[in-house]
């Protein structure tokens, strides 16, 4: 499937982004998933990179904790336009449309990522479109946009002590139970939910998804340290970009899902026309998992026999795993995602359509071979063409 050393990752991603710094800024004061509502700005990330390699360079002392995050509430009585929260004020969660009647559910961006992102936009809509929700969108922007990763990665730690705090804050002053409470992670953020979820207990949280968990550093990490199946009373991990930044742990979660074997997603790049062509792939399993939220019957997945077969692509319909790239088509086992959690165990295969909607919804699964992934075809273009 490809490697690549940190510092080759971290060089050449950089250097994408500068060949592509001709991104428009997008207004992100009325948020949604739709043109000019939500951020898809190369530059904007580039420059807060820099920003913060700068900042350490001259070595400006970094603001608290507290200082550095921002929680931002979405509800049915305020769709798109966001309020704030802070763990600790009464009176700003009072002011707001929180309701303890309501699920709550908290979207946590990744490396490089920020709450205005047009994932996260997918994310919240396809909550408020199935009723009556409570979407919190973490940003944690001011150390995600960071170009060194194992920099941004001992920061997480310190990170999920916060959203500890806030869940506490919420569950203390409005009763919210945490049992309606699901964290979905994207990369980083998978990380960020399970140290979230370790330092509730003995609460539990009622489920966390990791949408195509972080590798790179945490690839060597022990389960104290990183996202593991006892993080919540459900799990579930949905890989889509085992080539680059995703993890291809099958110990992280009560149920893995490797959408097309983890590697070349089907609409990249870049049907989303929302992320950069390069990690389309790793951003692919946000835009899966919001349209299971909307239709939980979207994605049937096939039960695969173990990890090393769906690595190989080896898993099929008779489970036999034996013939290798074969084109065939099952009923599926289980579904991915989905709104409320359906927990599940074990190890699963499923395909997606190469546009939107991406679930077959039909029940079945289409065994098929792997896909070329995104970062190689990229790395193969014309660098200027």
């Amino acid at each position: 499937m490809g490697s690549l050393t940190g510092m080759h990752i971290l060089s050449w991603w950089l250097w994408l982004l500068l060949l592509g710094a001709a991104g428009m800024t997008v207004s992100a004061q009325y948020f949604a998933y739709a043109p000019g509502k939500c951020e898809v700005s190369i530059s904007d990330v580039i420059q807060a990179m820099l920003n913060t390699e700068a900042g350490i360079l001259l070595g400006r002392r970094r603001p608290p904790q507290s200082k550095l995050l921002q929680y931002d509430l979405y509800t049915p009585l305020n769709p798109e336009e966001r309020q704030l929260l802070r763990p600790g004020d009464v009176g700003m969660l009072k002011n707001s449309h929180f309701n303890p009647k309501w699920p709550v559910r908290v979207s946590i961006h990744g490396w490089a990522g920020k709450s205005t992102s047009c994932s996260n936009a997918a994310i919240k809509d396809a909550y408020l479109s199935r009723g009556n929700y409570n979407v919190i969108i973490l940003d944690w922007s001011r150390q995600a946009l960071d170009i060194s990763y194992p920099r941004v990665s001992k920061q997480l730690p310190s990170i999920a002590a916060n959203v500890a705090k806030m869940l506490r804050f919420l569950h203390d002053n409005t009763g919210v139970p945490y049992e309606q409470i699901y964290l979905v992670g994207h990369s980083a953020g998978s990380h960020i939910s399970g140290l979230t979820g370790k330092l509730l207990k003995p609460q539990r949280l009622g489920a966390i998804f990791a949408l195509d968990p972080a590798g790179l550093t945490q690839l060597s990490l022990g389960p104290e340290e990183r996202l593991d199946v006892n993080d919540a009373s459900y799990v579930e991990s949905i890989h889509t970009d085992l080539t680059l930044l995703g993890n291809p742990s099958t110990k992280l979660s009560h149920a893995s899902f490797f959408a097309n074997w983890g590697l070349g997603q089907p609409h990249c790049p870049n049907a989303t026309a929302t992320e950069f062509d390069f990690v389309c792939d790793h951003f692919a399993a946000m835009f899966y998992f919001a349209e299971s939220v909307r239709q939980p019957k979207s994605f049937a997945a096939l039960r695969c026999s173990s990890a090393q077969s769906v690595l190989s692509a080896t898993c099929n319909c008779s489970g036999a795993g034996s013939q290798k790239h074969a084109a065939e088509t099952c009923s599926g086992n289980e579904f991915m995602g989905g709104e409320p959690a359906v927990p599940k165990r074990g190890i699963f295969y499923l395909s997606t359509r190469p546009r939107a909607p991406y679930g077959t919804a039909d029940g079945l699964v289409h065994v098929r071979r792997p896909r070329p992934s995104t970062v190689r075809k990229t790395a193969n273009r014309p660098l200027l063409g």
